[in-house]
Order: structure tokens, then sequence, then C-alpha cells
């Protein structure tokens, strides 16, 4: 039996659930022609898709809910839920976090075995409006930041280029 990790189960799933959503996109839209909208410059879609590039020094704040976290700075992020974080490797970032629920909640940075890296980890934090922050370098071994409570829904991909 081969043996998989959380996160490969959780791709594989994301994959497929990408490819069923790219299909229904795949037809004509209501004009007649297909469903590249090169003129208009719309590409909404593309960036969460790929994820959010953030500037070298960007304070990224997020909300914490137990169902997921929420973006609400930079602006790029505001209202996506777990957005995808494309950060500079290299570079100092800091990543603040607000208890949006009251649930008991904390941010740590996770690599691909789903392992705390270089104890990234902010404080567990259960009253509501209460935040706390994680300052640091991205490197390449980052791959998520999660809450440990939460681990199933509130995480998000960090990409290190």
């Amino acid at each position: 039996m081969t043996d998989h990790t959380r996160r490969t189960v959780l791709k594989a799933a994301g994959a497929s659930t990408i490819a069923i959503a790219l299909a229904g996109c795949a037809g004509d839209d209501d004009n007649g022609e297909d469903g590249d909208d090169e003129e208009s410059g719309d590409d909404d879609g593309e960036d969460a898709a790929d994820g959010y590039e953030i500037e070298a020094g960007t304070e990224i704040v997020l909300d914490g809910y137990s169902s997921h976290w929420e973006g609400l700075e930079p602006s790029e992020i505001e209202g996506d839920e777990n957005p995808t974080l494309v950060l500079e490797e290299g570079e100092e970032y800091t990543i603040e976090w607000i208890n949006a629920d009251g649930v008991n909640h904390d941010l740590q940075i996770w690599d691909e075995d789903d392992e705390l890296v270089d104890d990234l980890a902010t404080d567990s934090i259960d009253a509501e409006d209460e935040s706390d922050s994680l300052e640091f370098t991205a490197e390449p071994e980052m791959v998520t930041y999660v809450c440990e409570y939460h681990e199933t829904n509130q995480i998000g991909d960090l990409v290190v280029e």
C-alpha cells in the first residue's frame, strides 16, 4: 500500500476540483467567443489560481476563522480564502493574523512534510479581535501557513521563488 501524506491527498483533490472547474470555463461565452478575454485584460481568476506575488517587506494581514484564513492586506488578497502567497526567497515578511471568531488559533509555517519550519509559530489566541504576528525570512522549504488547531481548513500555500 502506498503511503500518502495529507498534503499529497489534498493536492490530488485540489487538482481534480480545478480540472472540473476549468472544464466548465472552456466553452463559449455569451457572445459566441471562446473563454479568453485578452482584449479586456480580464484575468481576475488567474491571480487567485497562481497565487499573489507579495512584495518584500510587506505586512500580510489575515483574519483567522476555524473554517479558513481570510485575506485582509495587502489589497490583492482582500476577501480571498486561504490565499496562496508568492514570496521572494531571502526576503523579509510579516504575517499578522487576527482572531475573527473567538476560537483558539495560532499560525505556523510548515514544510512539505507538515513539519514546523525553524520554530516559526505564533502564540495561541482564543480571544476575538486579538492578534499576533510572525516575522520571517522566506525560504524554499516553506510550503504552507496553517493553524495547528484547524489544519484541514485553515491552511494556505506559500510559494517561495
